[in-house]
């Protein structure tokens, strides 16, 4: 079976390739070259093996450049991809570095804008000749000429700051950029805070004086409109004062209300000063006759008077219980030798029964100079002196305006 197999085959093979010549003629001469069946199938397999070869190599060739061109655009794109990763948190990092150097600087102005401010107020707080300071802080060295005592009613005064205001202020302040800042505005708002207190207790006291006359504040205020308080601050620090307002909004409006409190303390202060409060006899004496309903001395009738009589030695010295103009010195029925002095914001003051006037009509007077002697010239009994204060043109208890002196020293 085998055997019938094995030569079936090799007749197959020998069908297909039977042996063969090639002819090959040359200058008359045949040549030939026999190829016999197995040469043939060894050429044939060397022929197929190449071929085979060929095209595994080709495609070899084919897939693997294939796959280095994907593996190469993979690289690519990974390394495109790093490079935008770095070029973006590169950016990141310089985005950050500006933010905080602008941070940076940001805070540093911030600094600087709060000491500068803390500066001008310090500069303020040290004007020795400015009067709305002395109205705003009244020190220990005299610097108001308006004092005010403490009421027996007034149980609990309020204490004066300045001394530890002045001293936390001229402080140094902390190296570190937030402490600094922070020291800073506890600085300002401590400075801004007293001072308002003060002003607000400025007012309140010189309000509290000046109501005890029984006027309406606002009354006296209207008859002299010239006499409304300054600017915080002197003209030569105004530009160096408005830098400092300029920084900051909340601070100028702050800074403009304080201004306003102190420009009203002052209006008030310069108001005591015009207000006959003192008393018009400096040597020891005895109020007698009242304002008001009273037995007529002359007449034994009820009658008004319009004044308060004081009582001492003849001759004692009569003085001006504010400062003002002299209206009048001279004659007068029923007053004797009078005195009469303008006191502005409708105030007048009148001295009356004197022996002896020491002034002259349009003289300036300041409070407590001497304008007279006490006698008992005119419609009087005895020596005294006929003391009245008139505002608008109607005669008001002098009573009321000395009790309010009481709280006031002046000097």
């Amino acid at each position: 079976m085998i055997k019938r197999v094995l030569e079936r085959t090799r007749e197959v093979i020998e069908h297909i390739f039977p042996e063969r010549q090639i002819y090959h003629r040359s200058h008359g001469e045949v040549r030939y070259l026999s190829l016999s069946t197995r040469t043939q199938i060894l050429v044939t397999c060397a022929a197929m093996t190449a071929f085979i070869w060929f095209g595994y190599a080709t495609a070899s060739v084919f897939l693997s450049g294939h796959l280095l061109s994907s593996q190469s655009r993979q690289a690519f794109a990974s390394r495109m991809h790093f490079q935008r990763l770095v070029a973006e948190a590169r950016a990141k990092e310089a985005s950050t570095q500006a933010l905080l150097d602008n941070r940076t600087v940001a805070f540093s102005e911030a600094a600087d804008d709060l000491e500068r401010r803390l500066n001008t107020l310090k500069v303020l707080l040290d004007q020795p000749d400015s009067s709305a300071l002395d109205t705003l802080l009244p020190g220990d060295k005299g610097v108001s000429t308006l004092v005010m005592n403490v009421a027996a009613e007034d149980q609990t005064p309020r204490q004066s700051r300045t001394a530890s205001l002045l001293n936390s202020a001229k402080g140094s302040a902390p190296k570190d950029p937030i402490k600094k800042l922070e020291w800073l505005k506890q600085q300002e708002n401590q400075i801004l805070r007293t001072a308002e207190e003060r002003a607000e207790t400025r007012i309140e006291g010189l309000q509290a004086v000046l109501s005890m006359t029984g006027l309406n504040l606002d009354d006296i205020i209207a008859q002299d409109n010239s006499k409304v308080g300054g600017p915080l601050i002197a003209l030569n620090e105004s530009q160096l004062f408005g830098q400092a307002l300029s920084l900051d909004e909340g601070f100028t409006n702050r800074v403009a209300r304080l201004t306003g409190r102190v420009a009203r303390a002052q209006q008030l202060e310069s108001l005591v000063y015009d207000v006959p409060l003192g008393e018009p006899l400096l040597v020891p004496h005895r109020k007698t006759s009242g304002f008001g309903t009273r037995v007529d001395p002359i007449t034994h009738r009820a009658a008004h008077h319009s004044g308060q009589d004081f009582g001492a030695f003849r001759l004692a010295p009569i003085s001006a219980t504010a400062d003002g103009t002299v209206v009048y010195a001279g004659w007068r029925a029923g007053y004797g030798r009078l005195v009469e002095i303008d006191h502005g914001y409708g105030f007048k003051t009148r001295y009356g029964h004197m022996a002896k006037i020491k002034v002259k009509r349009g003289q300036k007077v300041k409070f407590g100079q001497q304008i007279g002697a006490m006698g008992s010239s005119g419609r009087s009994t005895g020596v005294h002196l006929h003391y009245e204060v008139w505002f608008k043109g109607k005669p008001y208890d002098p009573q009321k305006f000395l009790k309010a002196g009481l709280y006031v020293q002046q000097g």
